[in-house]
């Protein structure tokens, strides 16, 4: 892809937008659109096509040349290029490159399969991704995952008295395991009260407490498909 072409299309839809128009930030988006953007993404890009090489060197390189002419596989590499796109980090560009390699290598999985496992992974942000590997992580041993991850995977605690940062910082750790749990890649575990004694109730949705969540079938299987499935 041609950068100077790609700045220069970038500039003429502006020069006809409507961002012309707004007086202060309008010139200031243009110029990030114009210039920044597009050079970002051909970098993503570039790093995913590397990362994928890397991985499929180990594949049959016939089986890999046929399966590139096929529509369901070049189907699943431009959803694979539109999320290195806009990839933040080169973990998540990693395991886009992996997802997409194990669609190549699997013969008992179908492309459709794949893509159906890199929307998942495309609705999911950093800090959901960080969660759900960690819990095929054993981080007792995985000292090196732990500390690069600790404040992400750390739940943080809330209480009467805590600060509103605190309580800011539960409800979106909150809200990320709801979201695994929703996409059906967690599920709660309960502790089954003692002989005489009620269920913990959460006060703030009145459901049974849950003491913490596993991997679903769904879960470890998206693990595998980005190569993070660790001792599960």
């Amino acid at each position: 892809m041609d950068t100077d072409t790609t700045k220069k299309d970038w500039a003429v839809v502006l020069g006809k937008g409507a961002l012309g128009a707004v007086p202060f930030v309008g010139p200031l988006i243009a110029e990030v659109i114009s210039t920044l953007i597009p050079n970002q993404r051909l970098d993503r890009i570039a790093k995913f096509v590397e990362a994928l090489d890397t991985k499929v060197k180990e594949l049959d390189q016939q089986r890999v040349k046929t399966e590139f002419t096929k529509p369901g596989f070049i189907d699943l590499l431009e959803d694979g290029f539109y999320q290195a796109a806009r990839a933040l980090t080169d973990e998540r560009i990693d395991y886009i490159a992996s997802l997409v390699k194990n669609g190549l290598s699997d013969e008992q999985f179908e492309y459709i399969q794949s893509k159906k496992l890199l929307s998942i992974l495309g609705s999911l942000n950093d800090t959901e991704v960080i969660i759900l590997v960690s819990r095929a992580r054993n981080l007792r041993n995985d000292k090196e995952f732990l500390q690069k991850h600790k404040a992400v995977i750390t739940p943080p605690s809330a209480s009467t008295g805590s600060s509103q940062e605190e309580i800011d910082r539960h409800t979106l750790y909150t809200s990320y395991q709801s979201h695994l749990v929703n996409l059906g890649l967690l599920h709660p575990r309960f502790q089954r009260p003692k002989k005489g004694e009620l269920p913990v109730f959460d006060e703030k949705t009145g459901m049974m407490k849950a003491s913490g969540y596993d991997l679903t079938s769904l879960g470890r299987l998206l693990l595998r498909h980005i190569d993070q499935a660790g001792s599960i």
